[in-house]
């Protein structure tokens, strides 16, 4: 389990999808970092992106800059508290970001050429089932990691 979680965060993973994807900062992994979180929380306030992937705010607000400047991201009164700042993608960052999701679909099968189809869906609802269960636990750290709120349904 570690080793393909160290896999799947590797600069090398994360260049191969960045070039895939055909990311418009052309090896600005920091910038594919912060587009990838906003995919999946839609709206962000920049504390939690610098969280998020790991820098600190005056680094994230650099990185904004540059989002800005090729129009994939935009400030925007946060929506929970119109006295702040949250970031958001464009209709242009989020065409890249759905580019980055089929890169990623594309460059990480769910199985193998001997998995069935019956295996596919066996590891899709165990990987759910761990998800969840990680979820549980004090202060929900995948949540807090990804920005994805995990129903139990």
């Amino acid at each position: 389990m570690f080793a393909i979680g160290t896999w799947g965060a590797s600069a090398a993973f994360r260049e191969q999808v960045l070039a895939s994807a055909r990311f418009p900062l052309d090896g600005d992994v920091p910038a594919f970092l912060v587009v990838n979180q906003l995919i999946y929380r839609g709206v962000a306030n920049p504390t939690a992106l610098a969280d998020a992937i790991d820098t600190s705010r005056s680094n994230l607000s650099k990185i904004l800059n540059r989002l800005a400047s090729t129009g994939l991201v935009q400030r925007i009164a946060d929506p929970h508290d119109r006295r702040s700042v949250a970031i958001a993608l464009t209709a242009a960052g989020r065409e890249a970001g759905e580019r980055i999701v089929q890169a990623t679909a594309a460059l990480q099968p769910p199985a193998g050429p001997d998995w069935t189809d019956a295996d596919a869906v066996e590891l899709e609802r165990l990987i759910i089932k761990l998800a969840r269960a990680l979820d549980r636990l004090p202060q929900h750290p995948l949540a807090a990691a990804s920005g994805v709120e995990l129903s139990d349904d």
